[in-house]
């Protein structure tokens, strides 16, 4: 009540004084606030909590946990792997071998999703590393690769080009074939391969045995194995003689005298055929015979006619005038001939040169003389033999008679006389440098091709 124009505070009870309205108020709003505060601090902590769980759910770690990788698997993928990869890992079953592939030295960056699809496919890590090794690969791509030999061919090299592949690859292939030989020697691989060059279809084991009965005989390069026995023999009669002059003297005949030992030719040899002081020709002998009529005298076998003509033209295209001056004898005119040259020197000079009949070349209808058929002439000195050495081969005919070789034709250097062989043996034996007795030997009578 008010009296006196003073506030009467009314007690309430106990004593207490009553409030007003105004503090009431005032309570209320600050009980409210602090509520309020107390939900938003609440609200804060939920949503704190919140955010953390789910940064916590939601980092890498967590998801490579929760799909299988321990802790240590964990930290390698993340050490290892791009983000990206490590995604794919995560959604995926577990693939610890990944960490094993990755840290292989044969691993291939760009193959991490085959790496993983492989895996997933049940595949073994260290096949699906060499499925993706380019080396590997290359190995594979070899038409002589060998799967059970791969670990191998990887002892050998780590890298390198499909030429490195290849030699890799045979040199284990091989290798392999020759030990099954209870002769065998690893220091012979090469000796064993260059062998194995000549003779393709040579059992492995008899190429080991033939190399290391051999010694050093088969260095030579016309050694002949089915004469080795022979060479032995020669060379122990010989010991002065080098092993090239052992071989040499072994194939062609010429360690036993000239017209000894006389064998009939093998006439199915064709124009390889060979006539000389060891081999005659049939009695019967008859070949079939073209003029040449325009370019010089005589007869030659069609074929060899028709190839003389050809070089006859290119000669003179060339500049030079060839002519044949003695193809084709008959053996009444070889009988002659020869019996000339016994009348007029004697028989050992009548053997250096001319032929005893059913011996010589001219018979055969492949040789000819051309320009000339006399030493005095040196026809040698002509710009048409030196035309003929550059060009003979090329139509199919070769120089018989070498300088320097009579020890092993039995004939005194004929610059003049070309037989013809055909064009690619021709190549080969003007190239070689060698008589056509030693190319025959080798090249088309050699009992180990046979």
């Amino acid at each position: 009540m008010t009296s006196g124009g003073r506030d009467v505070i009314i007690c309430g009870h106990a004593g207490r004084p009553a409030l007003s309205a105004d503090i009431r108020k005032d309570r209320k709003t600050m009980k409210k606030k602090r509520t309020g505060l107390t939900i938003a601090i609440i609200i804060i902590v939920l949503a704190l909590i919140g955010g953390g769980a789910y940064w916590y759910t939601s980092r890498t770690e967590y998801k490579l946990g929760r799909a299988g990788y321990s802790k240590e698997q964990i930290e390698a993928i993340q050490s290892l792997f791009s983000e990206g990869e490590q995604t794919a890992l995560i959604n995926s079953p577990a693939q610890p071998d990944m960490i094993t592939i990755a840290r292989s030295d044969r691993y291939q960056k760009e193959h991490f999703e085959d790496y993983l699809k492989d895996l997933i496919g049940g595949k073994k890590a260290a096949d699906i590393l060499l499925d993706y090794d380019p080396w590997v690969i290359t190995l594979r791509a070899d038409s002589q690769y060998k799967e059970e030999n791969l670990q191998l061919y990887l002892a050998q090299k780590i890298d390198g080009t499909p030429e490195d592949a290849a030699k890799i690859i045979n040199y284990i292939n091989m290798s392999l074939l020759y030990a099954d030989s209870s002769e065998y020697d690893g220091s012979r691989f090469e000796d064993y391969e260059a062998y194995r060059a000549k003779f393709p279809d040579l059992d492995p084991k008899e190429i080991v045995h033939r190399v290391n009965r051999s010694g050093d005989y088969l260095k030579e390069d016309y050694f002949i194995y089915a004469y080795l026995e022979k060479y032995e023999a020669y060379k122990e009669k010989n010991p002065d003689k080098t092993l090239e002059d052992v071989i040499r003297a072994v194939n062609c005949g010429i360690d036993k005298p000239f017209y000894t030992g006389m064998v009939t030719t093998d006439m199915s040899k064709g124009y390889l055929i060979i006539v000389n002081k060891y081999n005659k020709l049939p009695e019967n002998n008859s070949p079939k015979l073209e003029s040449l009529a325009g370019y010089g005298n005589g007869y030659m076998e069609p074929t060899a006619a028709a190839a003389f003509r050809k070089m006859v033209d290119a000669g003179k295209e060339a500049g030079v005038k060839l002519r044949s001056h003695s193809p084709y004898r008959s053996h009444s005119l070889q009988t002659w001939q020869y019996q000339f040259w016994v009348d007029k020197h004697g028989q050992e000079m009548a053997d250096r040169e001319s032929a005893r009949p059913g011996s010589s070349e001219h018979e055969t209808g492949l040789a000819v003389d051309i320009n000339t058929a006399v030493e005095e002439d040196h026809f040698e000195r002509t710009k048409e033999y030196a035309w003929l050495m550059e060009n003979c081969w090329k139509y199919g005919f070769i120089l018989r008679y070498l300088e320097n070789s009579e020890y092993i034709t039995g004939y005194v250097y004929e610059p003049w006389h070309y037989r013809y062989v055909g064009e690619e043996h021709a190549e080969k034996i003007m190239k070689l440098g060698i008589t056509y007795e030693e190319y025959y030997a080798y090249y088309i009578n050699n009992p180990d091709y046979q």
